[in-house]
């Protein structure tokens, strides 16, 4: 007889596939998906004369990663905060006769899968893993498996707190300090290791801090660190050959996954009145956005502090309102994701500057890639899909222009915090540093004038994903003058470094910018409110 989990299980991801196949947007985006992968993966990268850097360091690159993916999970996931079980399992299966243990692992498979498909991104990063570690489709693939097994385990060993710590809130944050501990007493580690490098750090010379890093990160005692490390053990030792670290980083592995089984099932589970509540909040969080309205994000205690806007009259009221949504929510203009995606772009450049000459063209891209989506969230989008702004008695384009000050100031923040500590990192000169943040900040202001284009012209759609994909394509297309007008100044003028390239950029995004922006200038007309 089939166990009725496995059973909800096959039914469900049947009954997602055809959904899949059933909705053409859906359909749409799997394709363009597949076709960017396919690009990315039989592009021809080139590295002169084999050059490829060393293996070991790639492995220390893995070892960061997952060990902040672990944290990050199991920190969020150790509490019942975590929306392990949908509305309608909590229906099905709570009173089933089950035992809560099966249902406490079905609930984790479930949130496996949701994690895995969040570690596609990692398919997209074979180009620049080929060309300069000369990794291949197995290494690829080992890489992602390793980061599966991180996101599984933290999931456990979450889960192993939780069981133990429900209902005990002191409990469960002496053990998250305790985490946080082991974390600083490891990075003090990996610094007292790097101690004969990192002061020629401040002369410029990267080489002999990255190799010493290389060496702790991706051998003993670097790979010690709990379950990460380990893992990260593991597929570096299928690299190298190095089957002394398969072994032992294996056998820890499996009797960590022994005590953490046994530690669950030998607990009491009462974890259904929690679970109930965070499934309510879920559930209500899904229809929200069915009806188009956005949660933001915020702390459970909010600090309020100043209450009231302070300033603002008329339209000019919206911008005082994010500032204070800003104030309690984030540091000064900018947001915690703002920051999050701030230290990886600087935590990037670090190993860019192999790259000598072509680094900060490098860095840069990659920031504008992530820029992408932290305008995309930016506080435009979810003032639009409130009445306020619209019974505002202003010019429209006044409103409209108020409620992007706001995002503009905070990116223009955001660039000087990126590309200041970038360039000393690199070595960039000042005048590239300068019209690169100038380029940042014109990238700014050309992705939120994608968001009105998009909102003017595709809002009545309803499909999300076919949103994305016109998002996507509409600053697809308005990036490529910048780009080829760039790359044509660099060409033909005599300009030092990459100004040309910076310059023209800039020059472009900021003229399609405010064309977009005065043709759209009637988004926010009054007559808008009854059509939403």
């Amino acid at each position: 007889m089939k166990s009725p989990l496995v059973y909800l299980t096959a039914v469900k991801l049947k009954n997602q596939l055809k959904g899949v196949l059933k909705s053409p947007a859906k359909l749409l985006y799997g394709v363009f998906l597949i076709a960017m992968f396919a690009l990315v993966a039989f592009a021809k990268n080139e590295t002169v004369g084999g050059n490829f850097r060393s293996i070991s360091e790639l492995g220390a690159i893995l070892t960061i990663f997952y060990t902040i993916m672990f944290l990050m999970v199991f920190v969020t996931g150790s509490s019942s905060n975590t929306p392990m079980f949908t509305l309608s399992d909590v229906t099905l299966l709570f009173p089933s006769p089950l035992s809560p243990n099966k249902i406490l692992f079905y609930g984790l498979f479930r949130q496996l899968g949701v994690s895995l498909l969040l570690g596609f991104f990692l398919l997209f990063q074979y180009g620049w893993l080929n060309s300069v570690y000369g990794v291949g489709y197995g290494h690829l693939l080992l890489i992602v498996v390793g980061y599966a097994l991180t996101l599984f385990f933290a999931q456990l060993c979450a889960m192993a707190v939780y069981v133990r710590t429900s209902g005990k809130d002191n409990a469960g944050r002496a053990i998250r300090l305790c985490v946080y501990g082991a974390a600083a007493v490891y990075i003090a580690l990996a610094a007292f290791s790097c101690r004969d490098a990192l002061p020629l750090l401040s002369q410029g010379d990267y080489e002999p801090a990255l190799t010493a890093g290389s060496a702790f990160f991706s051998t003993l005692p670097g790979l010690l660190f709990p379950v990460s490390g380990w893992i990260s053990g593991i597929v570096g030792a299928l690299f190298t050959g190095n089957w002394l670290q398969l072994a032992l980083c294996a056998v820890l592995i499996l009797a960590a996954f022994a005590a953490l089984l046994l530690l669950i099932t030998k607990s009491k589970n009462n974890y259904y009145e929690d679970v109930l509540q965070t499934a309510e909040l879920a559930q209500s969080a899904i229809t929200a956005k069915k009806e188009g309205q956005l949660a933001e994000a915020s702390p459970k205690n909010v600090k309020v502090g100043k209450i009231g806007l302070g300033k603002g009259l008329g339209a000019s009221a919206i911008y005082y309102k994010h500032k204070v949504e800003n104030r309690r929510s984030g540091v000064f203009f900018i947001s915690n994701m703002s920051l999050l995606f701030a230290v990886i772009i600087i935590a990037f450049s670090f190993f860019m500057k192999m790259a000598e000459d072509g680094a900060i063209i490098a860095v840069f891209a990659m920031g504008t890639y992530m820029q992408l989506f932290s305008v995309a969230l930016g506080r435009f989008n979810r003032e639009l899909i409130k009445p306020y702004i619209y019974l505002i008695p202003e010019p429209p384009l006044k409103k409209l222009l108020y409620s992007l000050k706001e995002g503009l100031i905070a990116d223009s923040i955001e660039a000087v915090l990126i590309f200041v500590p970038v360039a000393f990192i690199i070595g960039a000169s000042p005048l590239d540093t300068v019209f690169c943040i100038l380029a940042r900040i014109s990238f700014s202001l050309l992705f939120t004038a994608g968001n009105v284009l998009v909102e003017r012209v595709f809002g009545t759609v309803s499909s999300k994903v076919l949103i994305f994909f016109f998002y996507f394509f509409s600053l697809l297309v308005l990036a490529i003058p910048g780009v080829v007008l760039g790359v044509v100044l660099m060409t033909f003028l005599p300009l030092p470094g990459f100004l040309g390239v910076f310059l023209g950029m800039a020059l472009c995004n900021v003229l399609l910018s405010l064309l977009v922006l005065y043709l759209c200038r009637g988004l926010l007309q009054y007559a808008e409110l009854n059509s939403r």
